[in-house]
């Protein structure tokens, strides 16, 4: 086992800590409550490898939660949401699929990645590149970690699942020619759970088609590294924002999703005054990628208030992985 301990489901945080992570379900906003309302089970988790270093910016770090198992384990890569400016991999421990997934065989690493803001931030591609980097440095682990390097799905709320829909749609970004050999690795993975995301990440698009507040979310320019809305209107900027948006990396080959959002479809465009938590969120996103996965011949679940497949996510994962149900 490399030194490494199993995990033990028995297990009980500090008290401090498990304030300090409740603390962030509420004021970060876990997956559940950005996607459907729910609140995350009461059961935490500890991890096997904490801090774990996948780069070089100091959010590079990653936990890995191994599952029980006496075979190499599929894994499934969580990102935290936080609007690209806010989060923490922690948020993990208190993680309903996380823990459904630990108890069924399927290991779980959570990672942070760089923010757009601060001294240390960086707009896109940056936190989107952290992703694919996390896919490729468990990858690399396999052997030591007991993983199956083919079974990798991607997870995540809000900004987390967005990135999970952008690395899994996007082409290999493997580089075969690299002195790394971590970034001659595939970022290609098996599967996506992703809760809120948001697939395309054009402002004329989402505000014609979803609707909302105009400004449609304080992360927008800074996740584009502009000061306005004009600068994102030129030319060289609307190539970005085509780069940002997953959907437009769709192909043949691209993984089974199963996406979850809290909203009903109908209603839009949204009128102005709607929050933006419900316009950022909204199963109209999925919607997207349910229509082009369609067309592609993917699978692709779709749940949103009012629609609920038969299939629940953990289930959902246990047939993408091969695993008994």
């Amino acid at each position: 086992m490399s030194g490494l301990t199993r995990f033990r489901p028995a297990i009980v945080l500090p008290r401090c800590l498990v304030l300090l992570l409740a603390g962030l379900a509420l004021c970060r906003g876990a997956w559940a409550a950005e996607a459907d309302g729910r609140k995350p089970e009461g059961r935490m988790i500890a991890n096997t490898v904490a801090d774990a270093r996948y780069g070089p910016h100091p959010r590079n770090l990653l936990d890995f939660y191994q599952a029980e198992s006496e075979r190499p384990t599929p894994v499934l890569i969580f990102f935290h949401g936080g609007g690209f400016v806010g989060g923490d991999k922690r948020i993990a421990a208190l993680n309903p699929l996380v823990v459904q997934s630990i108890l069924s065989g399927i290991s779980v690493v959570s990672a942070n990645y760089r923010f757009i803001r601060g001294p240390q931030g960086e707009p896109f591609p940056g936190p989107m590149h952290d992703g694919a980097r996390v896919v490729q440095f468990v990858r690399s682990k396999a052997g030591e970690w007991k993983l199956d390097p083919e079974r990798i799905a991607l997870s995540g709320g809000s900004a987390g699942a967005c990135m999970s829909m952008w690395i899994a749609m996007h082409d290999d970004m493997a580089d075969a020619d690299s002195d790394d050999p971590v970034a001659r690795l595939s970022t290609r993975v098996s599967c996506v759970v992703a809760y809120g995301g948001q697939s395309c990440l054009d402002p004329k698009w989402i505000v014609e088609n979803i609707g909302g507040n105009p400004s449609i979310h304080p992360s927008l320019r800074p996740f584009y590294g502009v000061q306005s809305q004009e600068e994102l209107a030129t030319p060289k900027m609307q190539a970005v924002v085509r780069d940002a948006s997953a959907i437009n990396h769709a192909s043949k080959d691209d993984p089974p999703m199963y996406l979850v959002y809290g909203t009903p479809l109908a209603g839009t465009p949204l009128p102005p005054d709607t929050s933006i938590g419900t316009s950022i969120h909204h199963a109209l996103f999925g919607k997207l990628v349910k229509d082009k996965y369609d067309e592609l011949g993917i699978t692709c679940l779709l749940r949103y208030k009012g629609h609920t497949p038969e299939q629940s996510e953990i289930e959902f994962l246990k047939e993408q992985f091969k695993l008994e149900r």
